[in-house]
C-alpha cells in the first residue's frame, strides 16, 4: 500500500493508490473529485461538495436545519414508494406423490417415512 502526505494550503492531503484524500479541520478524510469527473448536484442543480457530512453546530452538536443538502436526502429516504402488497399474487405449484423407496425409521419418527412403497399426495406452491 503506497500513501503520501503532502500539506496544501495548511491542509494535509494523502494520495492513497489513486484517490487523493483532503483532511478537514477536525482531520477527518475528504475524497477530491479530480477535474475531469462530474461534479454531484442537489435537485435544484446546485453542486455539492461534501456528501458524507452535515453541518453542525461545534465539533459533536445538533445538525443544523440550514444543511439544505441532508435534508434533501433525508427528504428522498423517508418518502421512497413501498409497494404494496399483492393480495391474490400469480405462482406457480407442482402437485403429485411422494413415494418412500426406502424406510427412513432410523433417522425419523413421522409416519410417511416408516412404511417402504407407501404413497402420499403432496402439493408444493
Amino acid at each position: 500500500m503506497s500513501a503520501s502526505n503532502k500539506a496544501t494550503n495548511g491542509r494535509k492531503s494523502l494520495t492513497l493508490h489513486d484517490q487523493k484524500l483532503d483532511a478537514g479541520r477536525g482531520g477527518d478524510l475528504h475524497q477530491l473529485a479530480e477535474d475531469k469527473t462530474p461534479v454531484m448536484t442537489t435537485a435544484q442543480g446546485g453542486p455539492v461538495s461534501d456528501d458524507l457530512n452535515t453541518l453542525k453546530v461545534g465539533a459533536r452538536g445538533p445538525t443544523l436545519i440550514e444543511d439544505f443538502h441532508f435534508r434533501e436526502k433525508i427528504f428522498h429516504f423517508d418518502h421512497e414508494r413501498i409497494p404494496e402488497r399483492v393480495v391474490h399474487a400469480r405462482g406457480y405449484g407442482a402437485h403429485g406423490y411422494f413415494e418412500t423407496t426406502k424406510s427412513l425409521s432410523e433417522y425419523t419418527r413421522a409416519d410417511i417415512f416408516q412404511r417402504v412403497g407407501e404413497k402420499t399426495p403432496v402439493f408444493v406452491r
